[in-house]
């Protein structure tokens, strides 16, 4: 299906059916697609659809390769092992880094917005907020955990 774009005079593109606005065309689109229900990626192995190339890559990735992952953690005794950078660095802030991080993360208890205390940035999930604070854990003056998170 051909979608039409409209844009409000902020310069956002305005959902026809919702009224959710995207600051850019190809985000309208895949908002769109999932108001028709068009899923235009399949698995080949287990059927499931997606509305992103990415998404399918990225699932084929970690539920059909016959590959073991090939990111280790880096950390003493964890076992863990990960198929992406992203992966790998998320689940060092939840469970290596958890004390350090913490306090850098800012939230109020009614919003869903998440706050870096060490340079005020806004984050909207958690993982991203996450991701964000182990670029701080990097300049901590702690040469053992530099050498852990070069990796990532």
């Amino acid at each position: 299906m051909v979608f039409e774009y409209k844009k409000n005079d902020a310069g956002l593109y305005v959902c026809g059916v919702c009224g959710v606005t995207k600051a850019k065309q190809n985000t309208m689109h895949y908002h769109l697609q999932r108001h028709e229900g068009t899923l235009s990626y399949e698995c080949s192995t287990c059927d499931k659809k997606f509305f992103q190339k990415y998404t399918l890559d990225t699932h084929i990735k970690l539920e059909h390769s016959k590959k073991d992952p090939e990111i280790k953690c880096p950390f003493d005794g964890c076992k863990e092992a990960f198929h992406k950078k992203e992966y790998c660095r998320v689940h060092i802030a939840r469970n290596h880094l958890r004390e350090t991080i913490d306090p850098w993360i800012l939230k109020k208890d009614d919003s869903k917005i998440y706050n870096c205390g060490c340079c005020k940035k806004a984050f909207k999930s958690y993982p991203a907020i996450l991701y964000h604070a182990m670029d701080h854990a990097k300049d901590l003056n702690d040469p053992i955990l530099k050498s852990k998170l070069a990796i990532i």
